[in-house]
Formats: C-alpha cells, sequence, structure tokens
C-alpha cells in the first residue's frame, strides 16, 4: 500500500470509527427519551386517574349528601380533568415513545453494520468498497435521523451516562463467553 492509499485508507477508517461512535450515541439517546416519554406517559395515566376518582368521589358525595362546597370542589375537579384531558390530545407522550422506540430499532441496525464495517476492515485491509459502503450507512443514517423525532439534552446527558458510567452496551471477554456454547468460548 502507497503512502497516500494507506493515508486515505486511515482517514476512512478513523471517519467510520468516528460514525461509528455518533451512531452508538444516538441509539442510546433514543433509548433514553423513550424511556423519559414512557415515564410521562405513565405519570399521566396516574393524574388522569386521581382527577377522574376525585371529580367522581365528590359528585357522587355532593349528590347524597347534598353538601354544596363538595359540589364546587366537584366542578373543579371536572374542569382539571378536561383540562387535562385536552392537554394529553394535545401532547402524546406514548406516540413519542414509540416514535424513540422505532428510531432506536433503526439505529441499532446501523450500528451493527458499522461493527461489521470496521471487522471487515481490519480483517482485510484491501478491502476496496470503504467508501461506498460508508456512503452507503450515510445514506441509511440520513433517512433515520429526518423521520426521528428530535432528543433532549436530558435523554443525551441519561445516554452520555449509560455509556461512560454505567457501561451500557460494553462487556467483558469472560461476560461473552458465558453466552456462548462452549466450542465458541476464547478462555
Amino acid at each position: 500500500m502507497s503512502s497516500s492509499s494507506a493515508t486515505g485508507h486511515a482517514a476512512n477508517v478513523q471517519s467510520i470509527r468516528e460514525g461509528f461512535g455518533r451512531v452508538v450515541y444516538s441509539h442510546k439517546t433514543h433509548e433514553k427519551a423513550r424511556e423519559l416519554e414512557a415515564t410521562k406517559a405513565e405519570r399521566a395515566k396516574w393524574i388522569n386517574i386521581i382527577l377522574l376518582t376525585l371529580t367522581s368521589g365528590t359528585l357522587l358525595t355532593s349528590v347524597i349528601t347534598n353538601e354544596r362546597t363538595l359540589l364546587y370542589i366537584s366542578s373543579f375537579a371536572s374542569a382539571l380533568a378536561l383540562a387535562f384531558t385536552i392537554f394529553q390530545l394535545s401532547f402524546t407522550p406514548e406516540k413519542v415513545a414509540e416514535q424513540h422506540r422505532a428510531a432506536a430499532k433503526e439505529l441499532w441496525y446501523i450500528r451493527e453494520l458499522y461493527l461489521h464495517l470496521l471487522t471487515d476492515i481490519q480483517s482485510d485491509p484491501q478491502v476496496v468498497d470503504i467508501p461506498r459502503r460508508r456512503d452507503e450507512l450515510l445514506e441509511k443514517l440520513n433517512h433515520i435521523y429526518r423521520l426521528a423525532p428530535d432528543t433532549s439534552s436530558r435523554a443525551y446527558r441519561a445516554a452520555q451516562r449509560a455509556l461512560q458510567i454505567d457501561e451500557d452496551m460494553t462487556f467483558s471477554s469472560a461476560e461473552i463467553d458465558r453466552f456462548l456454547p462452549e466450542a465458541l468460548r476464547t478462555s
């Protein structure tokens, strides 16, 4: 390999490695964004249950006891429940969570393609179609990112923590060996 082609090869590998790193972060960020949205959806359900229970309970009690104060409380709780229902119709965290889940699944696939490309390059440095394969991955990513919902800085920080501190996506050789049949283990 000539000096200029070795430099070009190294630049391609570096570009692919950086792309891989970005996809790992994007994948984890969408996973964390899905978790955050699912938590919002769960909270919204509980708030709705509480408001409807409060409305029903105070209305029923005001009818039974003929207490006017309870009727006012019931009316207020009913108005809150209605406002919250309208709010829920405007903001659908369940739908957003599902969009993040779909984006994370697509990004997982691209992440695996990057990993396999890096493996192919390492096993055969003379792989000729590196730029074409890299560009194909970039096109697939472009399509995914166009359709994916936006993430938040909170989701990114959670992903950063998961990847850097909690070591999500990191396995020791011994850990991988435990998953494999004995014949495929390295130790």
